[in-house]
């Protein structure tokens, strides 16, 4: 493809973006209604793939959280121009999901063999830009790019691909869309406006990892992509709106052996102590809402149900009653 061309499909999508946002902004998305329907199946059909007699949950959750996601920070590198290149945050939150994958199920052709190659094929995929904002290059990917670059992404290394699904809507509805994918044992992407700083449209992706319920909250546990694993995001907070969510719903092809044991960073790596019962509990450090500075410890969970274990590695489904 040429460089024109590129130009041309990326002035296209960021078009089609803008459209989108405006089009969030006019259905009212800043408030409580049913959020647009996720299209296609919303059973747990991939369950059955990645995770065996996994269906029900050990008791009903107010918070709950999924270990396993790598906390990878921002990355960047120099194009065959000289220039500096951020790889934006879309990239760094899809290799973020498909490394959780690997590690999950042992899909290992997504990040394993080179997790730097993957976040640069990821930005080229998805037809990522560079802009300046706040007197820092940063890498803007509109949505429909990202959710196409994701699929080409997986298809170039699984010929049957995955189906992705995307839902979008009212906080309220989208936070409820969130929880049932994490009931579900699902880390999911996030596109939300992060402090409302752009006008248009949303701003920030990352990956949702869990939720609080809790004496009423809405609040979902995000990896923001920023080298910590959790934060939390307030879903009654207007300046988070619009929000999109988008998920991996099934896998066409099976998995390629045993998960991978470690892939990054580690995940939530000093927050582990062993139980009376001789497994382990999870005790959160979690950021503030729009404030990575502060945070809070959450009190150890009541239930955790592992699901993947090497070394100090633990893919984990967290409960809290």
């Amino acid at each position: 493809m040429s460089r024109w061309q590129t130009g041309a499909t990326r002035a296209a999508a960021l078009f089609f973006a803008v459209v989108l946002a405006l089009a969030l902004r006019a259905s009212g998305a800043l408030a409580d209604a049913p959020a647009r329907p996720a299209s296609g199946a919303t059973g747990p059909a991939i369950a059955a793939i990645l995770f065996p007699g996994g269906e029900s949950v050990p008791l009903v959750a107010t918070r709950m959280i999924l270990t396993g996601v790598p906390p990878f920070g921002a990355a960047s590198w120099t194009d065959e121009r000289g220039e500096q290149v951020p790889a934006g945050c879309a990239p760094l939150a899809a290799r973020m999901l498909l490394a959780y994958y690997d590690m999950r199920a042992g899909y290992a052709r997504l990040v394993r063999p080179d997790p730097t190659k993957a976040i640069v094929e990821l930005h080229d995929r998805m037809h990522t830009i560079t802009f300046s904002w706040g007197g820092a290059k940063q890498g803007f990917t509109d949505p429909f790019s990202f959710q196409w670059g994701l699929e080409a992404y997986i298809a170039a290394r699984y010929p049957g691909g995955a189906t992705l699904e995307s839902t979008w809507g009212r906080l309220g509805q989208v936070f409820q869309a969130s929880v049932a994918l994490i009931e579900r044992r699902m880390p999911h992407i996030i596109l939300f406006d992060w402090r409302g700083e752009t006008p248009f449209f949303p701003n920030h992706y990352a990956v949702v990892v869990g939720f609080d319920r809790s004496n009423g909250r809405r609040e979902l546990v995000i990896n923001p992509g920023w080298g910590y694993d959790f934060q939390i995001l307030d879903m009654t907070d207007v300046a988070v709106a619009p929000a999109i969510l988008f998920w991996i719903e099934t896998w066409k092809d099976p998995p390629d052996g045993e998960p991978a044991c470690s892939l990054g960073p580690a995940c939530a790596a000093g927050m582990w102590t062993p139980d009376e019962g001789g497994g382990y509990e999870l005790t959160p450090i979690v950021r503030e809402h729009f404030n990575p500075g502060r945070s809070v410890a959450w009190p150890a969970s009541d239930a955790t149900e592992l699901l993947v274990s090497c070394g100090s590695d633990r893919i984990a489904a967290c409960y809290w009653r």
